[in-house]
């Protein structure tokens, strides 16, 4: 693999790691400090993409001393105060959204649990939030994305493929399955520009995911 494919790999990892915190717990003073510095461009040729950074720097640039407690606030409305029906809450676990029952801890749980343990990883904070919450599941492409780039940076060109269908199999069979729902859900509910520039960048970046992760998938071929 040339230099540019290593590059493209060992680029998935920080976003997939940025995207779980987020999604993981509230935000505290140091992350907040770190996003502001980030770069929000609105002028990527994805409009999809450019509405989402503008919502979220918008709210970034002006955001004053109670920021936090409002984005905490919203954190809270949006993912841990449970409300009655679970069709209409942007709830965080994959199960809800593809059970039948829309039930918390259903066969998507299992699912997710068992593709972790057969690639040796126990996911973190699985206990508190279930191990398929958006926050872990994103853990989960992390941790193979991680393995991707090394397998790469190793010349191991069989255990590169094998991780990339094993990410392209987790986007179309788990992520992409229910994410939009969630994320359409979130955006309506959200009361901050943030967090509803979150829930489109999330969309977005796992469509756009999939396909890069195709692409590398056909250098192999």
């Amino acid at each position: 693999m040339d230099e540019q494919v290593s590059l493209a790999l060992a680029g998935r990892c920080a976003p997939y790691g940025l995207l779980a915190r987020l999604f993981n717990r509230e935000i505290d003073e140091a992350l907040l400090e770190g996003l502001r510095a980030l770069p929000f461009p609105d002028d990527t040729g994805s409009a999809a993409l450019d509405e989402a950074n503008r919502a979220m720097g918008s709210y970034l640039a002006t955001a004053d001393e109670h920021a936090r407690t409002e984005l905490a606030v919203d954190f809270a409305r949006l993912f841990v105060v449970r409300r009655r029906s679970t069709r209409t809450a942007p709830y965080p676990n994959e199960s809800v959204h593809t059970s039948e029952e829309h039930l918390v801890m259903d066969r998507a749980r299992d699912e997710v649990r068992a593709l972790y343990r057969s690639e040796g990883l126990r996911a973190s904070d699985a206990a508190r939030l279930g191990e398929d919450h958006i926050a872990l599941e994103l853990e989960f492409m992390q941790a193979m994305a991680e393995r991707a780039a090394k397998a790469c940076d190793e010349g191991d060109d069989a255990e590169l493929r094998r991780l990339l269908d094993v990410q392209a199999a987790f986007l179309d069979e788990h992520l992409l399955t229910w994410v939009p729902s969630f994320s359409d859900t979130m955006e309506k509910t959200a009361q901050t520009g943030f967090y509803r520039g979150l829930a489109k960048l999330l969309v977005v970046h796992l469509h756009e995911d999939r396909e890069l992760v195709e692409e590398l998938r056909g250098l192999g071929d």
